[in-house]
């Protein structure tokens, strides 16, 4: 009778394992495509599948004479072939955000425009910041359009590394 009961709390314990790891996979799965469901929906909401391709045209980290370091960045628009994407760029409110970051990591500066501004398509973006910390000798910069209230982005992020006294001008 022991030998019974030791098998069947073996199979118990074996059942009660499978159950948790089935459960754990099941919910670990359906998170990732409730994640992936849910971005579509905000992608379909509110257009955002790179509605407004955009790439670097001109950066810089400078550190001008007796001034703090400054960091600028250019972004112009990327032609399209595509008649209705184009269309729907020309004059349309919007917003550009900017962080700033050292290279551990750390968030320096935001900017972005206090009332947004009118994207035309055809006119460069161009951020710019001051950072006081003149120890700094490397940042990264992460762009990216938004909209009017800086709420859903309207491209992709893009990222530039620059070092001190560094200008990329493509």
């Amino acid at each position: 009778m022991t030998n019974f009961n030791f098998v069947n709390q073996f199979n118990k314990k074996s059942i009660l394992f499978f159950v948790l790891v089935s459960m754990s996979l099941t919910y670990f799965f359906s998170y990732f495509i409730f994640l992936e469901d849910k971005n579509n929906l905000i992608k379909d909401s509110y257009g955002i599948i790179q509605k407004f391709p955009v790439e670097i045209d001109y950066a810089h980290f400078i550190s001008p004479l007796n001034q703090d370091n400054q960091v600028k960045v250019l972004l112009k628009s990327l032609t399209t072939n595509d008649a209705t994407v184009s269309n729907n760029n020309n004059n349309q409110s919007m917003n550009a955000v900017m962080k700033v970051y050292s290279t551990n990591g750390t968030l320096l500066k935001t900017t972005s425009f206090p009332t947004g501004f009118n994207y035309n398509g055809s006119e460069s973006v161009k951020l710019a910041t001051n950072i006081v910390d003149k120890s700094i000798e490397a940042v990264t910069a992460v762009i990216q359009l938004t909209n009017l209230e800086k709420t859903q982005p309207l491209s992709d992020p893009i990222t530039i590394k620059l070092g001190l006294g560094q200008v990329i001008d493509k």
